[in-house]
């Protein structure tokens, strides 16, 4: 027995050496379970295991390592039941306090805990045997840490915490507002602009075949832009066994990468404009509703919030919950709306966790075109690259087949008292707009309409009217398609380059009237505010001066959308509009609104970009405070690189949205990647890696992705190993 067992050891070590290509996957299941997890010097676990549920096990006990309190506080979110231990706000949230009575009454409005239960039931028995493993990582985690008393009365952890957690994800997103500019389904929340449950983001993706790359290999660009914390918190990491190797990210709570690359291939998802929600106005007679003129019953149930308060004790908050039969009822402003919603209540997609699964372990293009076919994830453009050189993008998740109307119609409330508004279906992949191998050479999209993903443009009349509005793309899609167009085929080093670009091309469109208008003016305040922006670079670098004050103009112009321009955004016109400055007395005066706040701070109009605004993580005094000169500027001056930045206590401007996990990734043999995590890879304030990439990102620096077991090895500081 002794000798089996040294036997039994010295071969796990030994296998526990090896890449996973390099297992017998038809001698999978006489192996024993396990894996061992190396922490790199910035944090990032790569696992090694045997097989995926050993996998998942290692990855939420790592995960709980990094985000302990945050992801426990995720899932208390998810079950609806937050208040009851957190209390009706949680001051402490990034970057920004969130109010969790809000949250619980819309998970439960939504019905998401029972849902979960039901998704949990309806996973196959390897998705089942891989959730259960994550959740029993985070357990056996949680035991093991030092955690507030709030975030300790929420374990144990249940695999349905899981399920609910990817509801409430797609939630945000699905009802946020729409590119149109209406609230849509937002506007049932008590606060359509601002809550922690619709403010998600965007990103810039880009997919580069060979007439586009120095080595003729494919290339993609996978740069998220979401909120600094919160749900939308990236967690990186590296996935290797015989049933799933990826290296990617994810969102904190996700057991699955979300985005990632692997030798084959590699994606990207951007948040698109998609119409995945419709709100219903109700015609109501008495506690009943109206459709097609009959008088029809809500289905009501009653539940109860428990809300913790200062002195510990739980308050009782009665919640009644209605549904017609098209969703979900909200009561707004004195009017009855009802939510219809793909994917999470309606057409639900409870195989999406294990979509993103197979997505990563696709042997080639073909196959993972007919894993995405199956729009198991109701939200996202995927923008695809792979070692056999193929590219492709593509509008992705649900929309509703509807019976008529075009997407402003359907981005605001419509007749609920009709039936034949009412849809139960949703358009095949085949009916989305996609680009596949363009001759240019490139797929992109940095969350604008999906027109313009390639050159030439689609055609939107091809599509259903509803699809998607026909408006010009952002400028930030505009100075990306710019740099991918105007640049020398690209080398990664090039491309890490290019991602950093932070041009202003809404000052390539306007400055020069801007200037010549303050210039004619006599007035020298003006003048000399023509000079500093004379001298800018256009640019939002660190060192760069003028910039401040140029967004500073933007900005009480109303932002870019309400300039009087010359020439208006016009989708016909989608790479040169808008332009010019037709406004001179407006624009001057807004210009002078902003010379009179820059009198008033005492700062001069040339104004270093970095010096006003920040990189910052923590709080000063805190266990652990990062402050880093910024670059980027916010989305209205369409730059490639962007950030959003709110007021901070010292009267600077600190970056709470933008880049966060980015990958530059080059098929070639071998392949090559450049990665960097702009706030680092912990949600703990007491983790050395909680705002330890700022410094990279105020410098434009990205590391090299450690990929093979040679190069993670060479570059553990730290290492743990599970037997599970």
């Amino acid at each position: 027995m002794i000798r089996h067992a040294l036997r039994t050891l010295l071969g796990a070590a030994a296998l526990l050496s090896l890449n996973a290509c390099e297992i017998d996957l038809e001698d999978l299941a006489t192996k024993p379970r396990g894996s061992q997890v190396m922490w790199d010097t910035h944090g990032v676990p790569h696992i090694y295991a045997w097989r995926a549920d050993s996998l998942s096990y290692a990855f939420g006990r790592a995960q709980l390592q990094m985000h302990p309190e945050l992801l426990l506080r995720l899932y208390a979110q998810a079950r609806g039941r937050s208040a009851e231990y957190y209390g009706p706000v949680f001051e402490s949230g990034e970057p920004f306090p969130t109010d969790l009575v809000e949250v619980d009454t819309l998970i439960r409005t939504m019905g998401f805990p029972t849902r979960a239960r039901q998704w949990l039931q309806q996973q196959s028995p390897r998705m089942r045997a891989y959730i259960d493993g994550f959740v029993a990582g985070i357990n056996d985690q949680a035991a093991k840490m030092e955690l507030s008393p709030a975030a300790r009365a929420v374990l144990p952890i249940r695999s349905e915490d899981v399920m609910a957690h990817t509801l409430r994800l797609f939630f945000s997103y699905l009802t946020s507002s729409v590119t149109t500019g209406a609230a849509n389904c937002s506007m049932a929340y008590p606060d359509p602009e601002v809550t922690p449950i619709n403010v998600i983001g965007g990103s810039n993706g880009w997919a580069l075949g060979s007439p586009r790359t120095a080595s003729g290999n494919a290339m993609l660009l996978a740069n998220p832009h979401l909120v600094w914390g919160g749900t939308h918190t990236w967690f990186e990491a590296h996935f290797n066994s015989p049933e799933y190797d990826i290296y990617g990210a994810t969102l904190v709570g996700l057991p699955v990468m979300r985005i990632g690359f692997n030798q084959r291939l590699g994606w990207v998802h951007t948040v698109n404009s998609q119409d995945g929600c419709d709100l219903y106005e109700l015609k109501r007679q008495g506690e009943q509703y109206l459709l097609d003129g009959q008088p029809r019953d809500f289905e009501t149930r009653q539940e109860t919030l428990l809300i913790k308060q200062a002195d510990g004790t739980l308050k009782s908050q009665p919640l009644t919950i209605q549904r017609s039969v098209h969703g979900p009822v909200f009561e707004k402003d004195g009017k009855s709306y009802a939510m219809r919603v793909v994917g999470i209540d309606q057409l639900q997609t409870p195989g999406v966790l294990e979509q993103w699964w197979d997505m990563a372990q696709a042997k080639d293009f073909s196959q993972f075109q007919k894993t995405v076919a199956q729009l198991r994830n109701p939200y996202h453009n995927i923008i695809y690259a792979d070692a056999a050189k193929n590219i492709w993008g593509v509008f992705g998740g649900l929309t509703p087949r509807r019976s008529q109307g075009d997407a402003e119609f359907w981005a605001n409330p419509v007749d609920g008292s009709r039936s034949d508004l009412i849809w139960r279906d949703a358009l095949r992949l085949d009916e989305l707009p996609q680009v596949t191998n363009p001759a240019t050479g490139w797929v992109q999209n940095s969350n604008s309409v999906p027109w313009t993903m390639g050159k030439p443009a689609l055609d939107p009349t091809r599509y259903a009217s509803y699809l998607s509005p026909y408006i010009s793309p952002l400028l930030r899609e505009q100075r990306g398609i710019q740099l991918i167009e105007n640049s020398p085929p690209f080398t990664l080093d090039s491309l890490v380059t290019a991602k950093h670009d932070t041009r202003s091309l809404l000052a390539d469109r306007v400055l020069d009237d801007l200037i010549a208008f303050a210039k004619a003016s006599g007035n020298a305040e003006l003048m000399a505010a023509a000079q500093v922006l004379g001298q800018w670079d256009r640019r939002s670098d660190t060192t760069s001066r003028g910039a401040v004050l140029f967004a500073g103009w933007v900005a009480f112009s109303g932002g870019e959308e309400a300039l009087p321009y010359r020439q208006a955004p016009d989708p016909a016109q989608p790479y040169t509009t808008p332009a010019g400055l037709a406004d001179p007395v407006t624009t001057l005066t807004n210009l002078g609104k902003t010379i009179a706040v820059f009198k008033q701070t005492g700062l001069p109009l040339d104004v270093a970009f970095g010096d006003v605004y920040r990189f910052r993580r923590g709080q000063p005094g805190g266990p652990r405070y990062v402050d880093e000169a910024a670059n980027g500027a916010s989305e209205s001056l369409g730059g490639f690189r962007t950030f959003g930045y709110v007021n901070d206590k010292d009267g600077r401007q600190r970056a709470v949205f933008g880049d966060t996990f980015t990958a530059l990734v080059e098929f070639g043999r071998p392949i090559r990647a450049k990665v960097v995590h702009t706030y680092g890879n912990s949600s703990n304030p007491s983790s050395p890696h909680y705002g330890d990439q700022l410094a990279m990102s105020s410098r434009n620096v990205m590391r090299d992705a450690l990929l093979t077991r040679r190069e993670v090895e060479r570059g553990a500081i730290r290492r743990e190993v599970f037997l599970r």
